[in-house]
């Protein structure tokens, strides 16, 4: 029943464990990497039907970061037909698989699961952007709760539940942060040390923010930002961040709201046309991220002015 129930679910971009569960339309985030391949971060729900012994996960050179959202009391990993791993999951606690190897697992209770995908190609280039040396593999005890990956994660999970109204960049730079911290602490290397410290240039922060400005209504990625400047993706980010005070995705909302407060004062404007002007999803985005930082929302700003 479990090799059927697999068997009908059609493939997918980063999907290897939503795969072997027999699940279909799992919520995923996917990067924008410099290559065709990407990082992927999906929300599994596992219920009735995914418990017992799943198939087994064709292997691919690729890195599996499970972080359990709810408890598990027991779960079995299995390779070539002998159990390498049973143990018990609390809550944010995480997992690493290297999927090298062909993989199946014996699930025991329902629960819900966060699951990072990280092709080898990913990882190299990351190390490669960063200056530092490439990773064989993560040396990380299952079970651990790891508190930057439970801060990381609790950042992701609002967007699972309005995936349009998220940006590539958002996601780019939680991926990057993810990566920068796994590489550090479980893959022997220190990516963030690798770049400057330092602010941009002033011609480099004028041109990062020219390029934020001239595609705030564009769904731009990291890479396009940190290419405009000629800096890597890390470099970029962490520059940008000591240049402005914001990171790239903080600094172009503020940019999209005042952007809209402009448009707001012609009345001519309706609030779903300025939301389309300004990058916003639709009306109710606009609404959300202009209450949060404004304090009011755009009808109410636009009335007592």
């Amino acid at each position: 029943m479990s090799e059927q129930r697999a068997m009908n679910v059609r493939r997918g971009y980063g999907d290897a464990v939503a795969h072997s569960l027999g699940l279909e339309n799992v919520p995923t985030l996917r990067t924008r990497a410099p290559r065709q391949s990407h990082a992927a971060i999906s929300r599994l729900s596992i219920a009735g039907a995914q418990l017992g012994i799943t198939p087994q996960i064709p292997p691919e050179d690729s890195f599996i970061i499970a972080q359990y959202l709810t408890e598990v009391p027991h779960h079995e990993l299995w390779s070539r037909g002998r159990r390498v791993l049973c143990q018990s999951y609390a809550p944010m606690s995480i997992r690493i698989v290297n999927l090298t190897e062909e993989y199946s697992a014996y699930i025991g209770s329902p629960h819900e699961t966060l699951v990072f995908y990280v092709p080898r190609i990913v990882l190299n280039d990351f190390t490669d952007e960063s200056g530092t040396r490439r990773i064989s593999n993560f040396a990380c005890k299952a079970g651990i709760i790891d508190p930057i990956m439970t801060h990381l994660s609790s950042v992701l999970l609002p967007a699972f539940q309005r995936p349009t109204e998220t940006s590539s960049l958002f996601i780019d730079q939680v991926t990057l942060a993810t990566l920068t911290h796994l590489c550090g602490t479980y893959g022997g290397s220190r990516p963030a040390n690798a770049y400057p410290k330092g602010a941009m240039t002033r011609l480099q922060a004028n041109r990062a923010k020219e390029f934020l400005a001239d595609h705030c209504a564009d769904d731009v990625s990291l890479m396009d930002a940190a290419r405009a400047c000629g800096l890597s993706r890390g470099h970029f980010t962490k520059s940008f961040r000591v240049s402005t005070g914001h990171t790239p995705h903080q600094w172009l909302q503020r940019y999209r709201v005042d952007k809209a407060k402009s448009l707001l004062l012609d009345s001519s404007n309706s609030i779903a046309d300025v939301a389309d002007a300004c990058g916003f999803a639709d009306q109710s985005h606009l609404t959300r991220v202009f209450s949060r930082l404004v304090g009011d929302s755009p009808a109410a700003w636009r009335r007592r002015r």
